[in-house]
């Protein structure tokens, strides 16, 4: 199997942003969107690159406010501050420190929004699905699995990369 074309790669990117904003405007609950296009967003990196990365983190999640849901609109500065702090960690954490960084730079808007929510000058009642503790769980571990699923792909595309022709179509290589 040899490496996708730029076509392959531009068609699967196109598939990756449509797939998220059918994703944003579904009737699905909130926390399942948000999942999805957090989980999206590694998806686009491993294909498209930091650019296809950002633009699925940024421009996807406003295409929930079509569905007119008030409460999409209430957790979208969370969503895309999440996201936009995710894919800078991400980009410049690459490799191995990025197992951390970006899951750790997803979940720090969430926690300071939860943790300044309880103090009196910024009460707000955030519609967190089923709860905060339970929404930033479930953010931080999905994107614990994205990255840890990115280097692994990663690892397995080098090590493709660097095995010889017959060795990976099954053949044995005959030397003369």
């Amino acid at each position: 199997m040899s490496r996708p074309s730029d076509f392959q790669r531009v068609i699967i990117s196109l598939f990756l942003v449509l797939l998220g904003l059918v994703l944003a405007v579904s009737p699905l609950p909130m926390l399942p969107r948000s999942l999805g296009i957090l989980l999206l967003s590694y998806a686009a990196f491993s294909w498209g690159g930091i650019t296809l990365a950002y633009l699925v983190a940024l421009l996807v999640p406003p295409a929930g406010l079509l569905t007119g849901n008030p409460d999409w609109l209430v957790m979208l500065p969370l969503i895309l501050s999440s996201g936009l702090l995710a894919m800078a960690g991400l980009e410049y954490a690459w490799r191995y420190p990025a197992i951390l960084i970006s899951p750790l730079l997803y979940i720090v808007p969430q926690l300071f929004v939860w943790l300044v929510s309880y103090q009196p000058l910024f009460v707000i009642n955030l519609p967190w699905e089923p709860s905060a503790r339970t929404w930033i769980s479930l953010h931080g571990l999905a994107a614990l699995f994205a990255m840890l699923l990115l280097i692994y792909l990663e690892r397995f595309k080098e090590r493709r990369e660097h095995q010889p022709v017959s060795a990976r179509s099954g053949r044995q290589s005959r030397n003369p």
